[in-house]
């Protein structure tokens, strides 16, 4: 399956990840997991302000990119009492250096409204939290693994990641009807960005 825009090479998503592709079009929340959202103490102006940085981090990667592994996760958005279903799901990577320590990278909203700013953060809390949760065999997040054929290419999927930092792009909750160059959830920015292995 190709999924790519007018004007742009298309980035190839293999037959494995076809289940992961309804993602684009459920969004990253419901009106439930939204309202969640509303209530909480979330503020992604933090997030915003280390974009930076994380684009640093990502090139200094991308320098060395044997060192480093990449694999793809979804986990329930928001919370993990919001219960995990095509329109409450949050796709995140998870970045492994030489299988001893690991960092996660998501795209995220900075603010609580239907559209905002959005930005690449590296160990959010939730993200972060959920994994640790999966590794010790708990899973209250529903965490799963987007499997690939040939695993995830590392460089590549970093560069895609760097352009979209420097794209300035916009984050919508739920699924864009017009694909847009500079609008994106964190289910079509993961899509959108991960190149399989050769």
């Amino acid at each position: 399956m190709s999924i790519h825009r007018k004007g742009t090479p298309p980035k190839i998503i293999p037959a494995s990840l076809l289940s992961a592709y309804v993602l684009v079009t459920a969004g990253c929340t419901s009106l439930h997991a939204y309202m969640y959202v509303l209530a909480s103490d979330y503020d992604g102006n933090a997030a915003l302000q280390k974009e930076a940085a994380v684009k640093d981090v990502l090139g200094d990667i991308i320098s060395s990119p044997d060192r480093y592994s990449l694999r793809a996760y979804t986990r329930a958005a928001i919370s993990y009492r919001v219960r995990k279903t095509e329109n409450t799901t949050h796709s995140f990577y998870v970045i492994s250096r030489e299988g001893k320590t690991w960092q996660t990278l998501s795209f995220s909203a900075t603010g609580k409204w239907a559209t905002s700013k959005g930005c690449w953060a590296i160990d959010t809390a939730t993200d972060r939290s959920s994994y640790e949760e999966y590794l010790r065999g708990a899973n209250r997040w529903h965490v799963e693994e987007l499997k690939t054929d040939r695993g995830i290419d590392t460089a590549p999927t970093l560069r895609n990641i760097v352009e979209k930092i420097e794209s300035d792009t916009t984050y919508y909750f739920r699924a864009r009807v017009n694909r847009d160059d500079r609008v994106d959830n964190c289910n079509t920015a993961l899509l959108e960005t991960m190149v399989e292995k050769p």
